[in-house]
């Protein structure tokens, strides 16, 4: 169990860190607020490709992850992303998705 949780990473890290490994160095916010904004998103997204879970470890359902993540993002403050995680395997795999789909989808908008 301990090898586990030493393997669960805060929703809130996996997620600065999924942009940062995503996003071009050119196009990355600095302003700490549009950061705190888009790192909400990125949780989003990151749970559309993996499971979010618990800080027990317990995986969330569907209906969780739309009832705690999609809401507007004036709201969005009040979730605190620390309060979940993401194992690390599965934010690996979960970056080289977003990267790929990114690429090829971001060809198309110029």
């Amino acid at each position: 169990m301990i090898e586990v949780e030493a393997d669960l990473v805060p929703l809130r890290v996996a997620a600065s860190v999924a942009y940062v490994h995503i996003t071009d160095r050119a196009r990355r916010l600095s302003s700490q607020d549009d950061l705190a904004q888009v790192i909400h998103l990125v949780a989003i997204a990151l749970s559309t490709v993996a499971p979010i879970r618990r800080a027990d470890g317990a995986a969330l359902t569907d209906a969780e992850l739309r009832e705690l993540f999609y809401r507007p993002l004036e709201h969005s403050a009040k979730l605190d992303l620390d309060s979940f995680v993401i194992r690390r395997a599965d934010l690996k795999k979960a970056m080289t998705t977003l990267k790929e789909a990114r690429v090829v989808f971001g060809r198309s908008g110029g």
